[in-house]
């Protein structure tokens, strides 16, 4: 028992503690936020143009870090945009409209 407590600070180094040393990336490089983007043309199964919204977290570069979400309504992709955002505590970037 005494031979785990004398080892502790060799863990601590190897799990992040006081003596840290990966660089830290900057706010900026770090951004996420929720992008609400559309109207894009699109078909439906018959050939006929519709509009579709995207939505989906992205960097300061407004690249998509995971999935992104098609919806073919407005209102339900606004939605599903303002709960990403406030369930996961990130900017909304709404750059949609209706079609």
């Amino acid at each position: 028992m005494n031979e785990l407590h004398q080892n502790q600070g060799a863990l601590s180094s190897r799990l992040g503690g006081a003596r840290h040393t990966q660089k830290q990336p900057s706010d900026l490089e770090s951004w996420r936020g929720v992008f609400f983007e559309g109207p894009e043309s699109d078909q439906d199964l018959e050939g006929d143009e519709i509009p579709v919204w995207f939505v989906y977290i992205g960097d300061k570069d407004a690249e998509p870090l995971g999935k992104v979400y098609r919806c073919h309504s407005f209102a339900l992709a606004e939605a599903l945009a303002h709960r990403m955002a406030e369930d996961r505590h990130l900017e909304l970037v709404q750059e949609a409209m209706q079609a």
